[in-house]
Formats: C-alpha cells, structure tokens, sequence
C-alpha cells in the first residue's frame, strides 16, 4: 500500500515522524498559527502508533530568518521554515487532511534538536 488513498480515513494513515502532513490547526489562541496549513510530525513512532494524537510543528511560508525556524530542505514540494516555537499535540482524527511528503533521514533529528534547546534540553546537534 502506497500513500493515503489505499486507507480508507485519515484515522488509518500511519504517520511517522517526518512526515509533512496538511492539517486544520483552527481554532486557536493569541498569536497561535492558525488555518490549513502544512506540520511536520516530530513524535516518535511509538507514540504515532499507538495515539490518536501527534506532536507537530506548523511549516510556515514566511522565509524571514529567525532563531525559533528552521528552513525545509531543497527539494521538497512543500516549502517554509518549520516554526519550532509553536509545538502542539493534535488529535490527528480531527485536524489531518491528508499526507504531503516525507523529510529526508535526519531532518526531524533537527527540528527536534530545536525544540529541545528552547525548553532547556541540550540534545546533540545531529549535524
């Protein structure tokens, strides 16, 4: 089975971590990112697997440099910078529309390394 149209919903789309997934982020809070929009899922397969849920981080359009994002690498579909200050869990039921791509092996490691630095988690740069 290749890419979602062999599930029969979105509930059945085994995700993974690096996947580059359409999802509705809406309602939100403040200056939360909001709409339809490209995430890239950062939970671990474990937890992909077993939940509804799913640890993501928004891809945003905005291509201005700023400490908290990280540029897509060359070569995707979907471009952006993954906005690593605006982690969420989402009930991937209710918010997936449908799957984009993939990330190259090693791109999550980055994104991860990312968040983990703004919460206080040194983690090996993968680089």
């Amino acid at each position: 089975m290749s890419g979602p149209s062999a599930f029969t919903t979105m509930n059945d789309w085994p995700v993974s971590a690096g996947d580059i997934c359409l999802m509705d982020l809406d309602p939100i809070r403040g200056t939360e990112q909001a709409g339809r929009r490209p995430v890239i899922i950062i939970s671990i397969n474990a937890m992909n697997t077993r939940s509804k849920r799913v640890i993501v981080c928004p891809i945003t359009s905005n291509m201005q440099p700023w400490t908290t994002k990280v540029p897509l690498p060359s070569g995707l579909a979907t471009r952006g910078m993954v906005l690593t200050d605006q982690v969420r869990s989402v009930d991937r039921t209710n918010r997936m529309l449908r799957h984009i791509e993939t990330t190259p092996a090693g791109f999550v490691e980055v994104v991860r390394s990312h968040v983990g630095r703004l919460i206080g988690l040194e983690l090996a740069d993968p680089a």
